[in-house]
């Protein structure tokens, strides 16, 4: 399984069991997503952990409500620009695989492009 799919979950998965902070495995794919979770305020912060030249991040949720993934690992869903539905995206953090790096939705559609739709989250 990809690692920024098993990161998520464990964030997710914590929040959800009453825990604010979780440790999860480094990859700079995932340190893209949590910068991008914390410009939107739903990490209150997030730190790297170096223990025996193994690297680790340390996460504080703020709030995660929802989360749901469209592109699994074995299943990748494409959207173009004029397929995003703005009223399905306004209230929630939509990420974008695209050419140029992750992006948000709101930053797809000002922009004009689209890409592998990962996730969504409230």
């Amino acid at each position: 399984m990809k690692k920024y799919f098993d990161n998520i979950n464990r964030i997710f998965n914590s929040y959800n069991s009453g825990k604010k902070i979780s440790l999860c495995n480094y990859s700079n794919f995932t340190m893209l997503l949590f910068n991008i979770f914390y410009e939107n305020n739903f990490l209150e912060n997030y730190y790297l952990l170096i223990v025996n030249k193994k690297k680790y991040i340390i996460v504080l949720v703020k709030n995660i409500f929802y989360l749901k993934f469209f592109s699994k690992p074995s299943r990748k869903i494409f959207i173009k620009n004029k397929k995003i539905n703005n009223f399905l995206f306004n209230a929630s953090l939509g990420v974008i695989n695209t050419s140029f790096g992750l992006m948000t939705i709101k930053e797809c559609k000002r922009i004009g492009i689209g890409g592998i739709l990962l996730l969504i989250i409230l």
